[in-house]
């Protein structure tokens, strides 16, 4: 499917703009705040089709969600109860305590690997992670002299400031290089080390649990007819 008859069409009628723009919405955004997002997107999306043709749904939905300028989830803090949404992680900290009793329990039956790796995908403002990590100090003994290590896959560096302040209370560190796969680092309160990346091939090999919660829904799809 190709939006660029559709969306420019809809650029020539503003009051189908509007319209549609109220229509499509998924967010709770006060209407002020998303029309002011609304002009720079709209803008950088009808000149990127007027330069190279029809985009697909899969490449709209990633242009509108983490564009590094105007994307949804890389300008603001969309999460908790000041922000647009709130997820099951900011409702109780049982959700991740409970699961990391789980990820514990599966590390034992894969036999005790020497090391455990936690990859969050998605990691929101970092709430989830702590409440696993916090199951892991209290279980430390289970998990006896297992190396243990977070690393974060975001491509929003709005979103990992806030997981670094709530997870290593800012004490973070930044690489030079931005093209270092490890865009940054550091260690919590318990000293477990905390990188993050922007892509899941940089994650390095070892045994790892995977945690992707409310991620699929938000990644592009593309659509086919």
């Amino acid at each position: 499917m190709r939006l660029s008859r559709d969306f420019i069409r809809a650029v020539s009628s503003p009051a189908t703009v509007a319209w549609r723009s109220a229509q499509s919405r998924f967010f709770c955004s006060s209407p002020s705040d998303y029309r002011k997002s609304q002009p720079s997107m709209l803008k950088h999306l009808t000149s990127k089709i007027k330069a190279t043709g029809p985009v697909s749904v899969a490449e709209y939905m990633r242009e509108v969600l983490t564009n590094p300028v105007t994307g949804y989830y890389v300008r603001n803090n969309m999460l908790g109860p000041d922000g647009d949404f709130i997820t099951s992680p900011e409702i109780s900290q049982m959700f991740g305590e409970l699961l990391g009793v789980w990820i514990i329990s599966e590390w034992m039956a894969a036999g005790r690997p020497k090391q455990l790796q936690l990859v969050e995908l998605g990691p929101g403002n970092g709430s989830l992670a702590a409440d696993v990590l916090r199951v892991f100090g209290q279980l430390q003994s289970v998990l006896g002299g297992a190396s243990v290590s977070l690393h974060l896959m975001e491509v929003s560096p709005a979103l990992s400031d806030f997981q670094a302040q709530t997870l290593t209370g800012g004490g973070s560190q930044k690489a030079d290089c931005e093209e270092d796969p490890v865009y940054r680092h550091g260690t919590t309160a318990a000293g477990l080390p905390v990188s993050w990346y922007r892509c899941l091939e940089d994650v390095p090999a070892g045994f790892s649990i995977f945690v992707a919660h409310e991620f699929f829904d938000s990644l592009p799809v593309h659509k086919f007819q």
